[in-house]
């Protein structure tokens, strides 16, 4: 699996979660505009509830997909699982690369990360895809 992890955060996990999935900032497995489940980033690794795991905020990462996704897709999270997003604004990473049917290549959307972070630092400059 290629992937550049820019930023990455540890969270203490609140359910199971295995390597791959998107999680919240409170640990759960995330889900787009479900409060307290905001995606926050994706799972380096596999976890058991009340262990610390690193979750990746920003870069670039390679993720499984249940539906086949286009060059430029937005996507959004569903119980920790990447989907098309209908509405740009529910977006956390836009598909940069298809690999096949089950894979793409995400960039991670730093602005989504950001906004629902509970300490966030606001001091950073926007993000931007191209300077990857």
């Amino acid at each position: 699996m290629r992937q550049h992890n820019i930023l990455s955060k540890k969270v203490t996990l609140a359910e199971d979660v295995k390597a791959g999935q998107v999680i919240s900032f409170s640990g759960h497995l995330a889900t787009t505009g479900e409060q307290g489940k905001e995606p926050a980033g994706v799972s380096m690794y596999h976890g058991k509830k009340g262990e610390i795991i690193a979750i990746m905020l920003i870069g670039l990462i390679d993720m499984e997909t249940a539906n086949p996704l286009q060059l430029g897709d937005k996507v959004k999270i569903n119980y920790g699982f990447i989907e098309k997003a209908d509405d740009p604004a529910q977006a956390f990473a836009t598909v940069s690369e298809v690999n096949n049917n089950s894979s793409v290549e995400l960039v991670l959307n730093y602005q989504s990360a950001q906004a629902t972070a509970p300490t966030a630092n606001n001091d950073y400059p926007p993000y931007d895809p191209e300077m990857v």
